[in-house]
């Protein structure tokens, strides 16, 4: 796999694609990584990811990337209230220049209907002839308007779960695995965290500390966010299999899809 020295050795990362390694020469470990976007780089410079150390071109044709080794964790579940975790969304999210380096790299755009069809890619067809599910689609579909384009897109992780942060031995903090990357309503990145960490009571406290104060688009949103992501969930978790934790996404579903609250200032 490595064109030039052949002392390295590979060692498959668990949980990962087949395509992440540790590599190892002498008393040097290395995170090796085949095919990242080279939005790394850019993300390497602000310290949000591990410093990119280099890349090259493999006799596969594939790239390969290597970044610094970290020996640390990744966080937990409770970890995701922290405002260390907070703050470093905020940052992505409010960054110009990721802005700016993904869409010159030609980064993906995500609108509404772009979520919507990519729940479709591939849809178990259990899921696909789901009555409720279709149900909320359908509304979704009808609920999208001008409040979901008139506003500023932001660069979104795509994946924020707490197995994507890592806090090192140093104590620095890093948000890994951009491959869901795109530009995108921020409430599509938060609401993807809120489903998943949080009872429902606690996410405007949550939305506060990140810095928003939720306005009637912004309520409009999470609302349209958190259902959309739900059903990512509930997709992911009938592939894998978690049938329980696929009932107990699908009751926040109801929940937060029978909720139709007004807006309150």
């Amino acid at each position: 796999m490595f064109n030039q020295d052949p002392d390295w050795e590979f060692y498959p990362l668990n949980g990962e694609t087949g395509d992440a390694f540790m590599g190892v020469r002498e008393d040097e470990r290395v995170f090796f990584k085949r095919n990242v976007s080279p939005f790394i780089s850019a993300l390497s410079a602000k310290g949000i990811a591990p410093k990119l150390k280099w890349t090259q071109r493999t006799y596969s044709g594939d790239v390969l990337t290597a970044q610094e080794w970290h020996e640390g964790h990744t966080l937990e579940r409770d970890d995701m209230n922290s405002n260390r975790v907070i703050q470093m969304i905020k940052h992505v999210h409010e960054s110009k220049s990721l802005l700016s380096t993904l869409q010159r790299i030609g980064g993906t755009i995500k609108r509404p209907v772009d979520y919507i069809n990519e729940y479709y890619e591939d849809l178990p067809e259990s899921l696909a002839n789901h009555q409720f599910f279709n149900h909320v689609i359908q509304q979704l579909e009808q609920e999208i308007d001008n409040d979901f384009y008139d506003l500023e897109y932001t660069v979104c992780h795509g994946d924020l779960n707490h197995h994507n942060f890592l806090l090192n031995n140093n104590n620095q903090l890093f948000l890994v695995d951009w491959e869901q990357v795109s530009i995108s309503d921020p409430m599509c990145d938060l609401t993807k965290l809120l489903i998943q960490y949080l009872p429902g009571k606690d996410w405007l406290h949550w939305l506060q500390r990140y810095g928003t104060n939720v306005s009637k688009s912004e309520y409009k949103r999470i609302r349209w966010y958190s259902r959309m992501n739900a059903l990512f969930v509930i997709k992911q978790y009938h592939r894998e299999n978690q049938i329980y934790k696929m009932n107990d996404m699908i009751i926040l579903l109801r929940i937060i899809h029978q909720d139709t609250k007004e807006y309150k200032e």
